[in-house]
């Protein structure tokens, strides 16, 4: 499996679902951005429909890179951690 994601891009995805900012992390095999871009606007269409729109697509930051390879949730700007009580 290391081997693996050693030859991966870690890509930062942002989308819009139902109005509200999202972002995912994806490790991908090696690509342009263009082929990247239409398989996750294909996988957005096929979870969500109209109501999801691909916003930005990035590689992930050196930081992002680290957190997400030792397992841990990369900072996300979009989303806040639950506060308690409010759920």
């Amino acid at each position: 499996m290391a081997g693996f994601i050693d030859t991966c891009v870690i890509w930062v995805v942002g989308y819009r679902l139902d109005g509200r900012d999202r972002q995912w992390v994806r490790a991908l095999p090696p690509s342009e951005e263009a082929p990247v871009r239409a398989l996750l606007l294909e996988e957005l269409d096929e979870l969500y429909g109209d109501r999801a729109e691909l916003d930005v697509l990035r590689h992930a930051s050196d930081e992002e890179r680290r957190a997400f390879l030792a397992g841990g949730q990369p900072f996300c700007p979009v989303a806040a951690p639950v506060s308690p009580g409010t759920r």
